[in-house]
């Protein structure tokens, strides 16, 4: 196995995963209530868009019989949230307009994270 697969777990809290979950939901619903998701990506989104994506590549596939020009691109990015630039995640936030509240929770939750691991009474951060 390459040595780029193996990593730490790292086990967040239980109120780490609600704070998480919540502010997703609320950030998701105030991108879908103003319409500023583009329907023809899928990625980061809610699951059960998959259908809509495989009846999408149907549609597609009927149009090649009928001789239509048609053209498909599927990018799967490894590592994507690990990599993800959190200023640029903040910028997008602001400039979607998202509530204040959810910028700044989103804001301090991106700030100032470390992780400890403890070995044989050795603690490294």
């Amino acid at each position: 196995m390459e040595p780029s697969k193996y990593r730490p777990i790292s086990l967040l809290n239980i109120g780490g995963k609600v704070l998480e979950k919540l502010l997703i939901n609320r950030i998701n619903h105030h991108m879908y209530k103003n319409a500023l998701l583009i329907d023809s990506k899928y990625g980061f989104k809610p699951q059960g868009l998959q259908q809509t994506q495989l009846w999408r590549q149907k549609i597609h596939r009927n149009g090649t019989r009928k001789r239509k020009v048609v053209l498909m691109t599927s990018l799967d990015v490894e590592g994507a949230f690990n990599a993800a630039w959190w200023p640029s995640v903040l910028k997008g936030l602001k400039d979607a307009e998202c509530p204040i509240n959810l910028y700044y929770l989103s804001h301090g939750y991106f700030s100032q994270r470390t992780a400890v691991m403890t070995a044989n009474n050795i603690s490294l951060e």
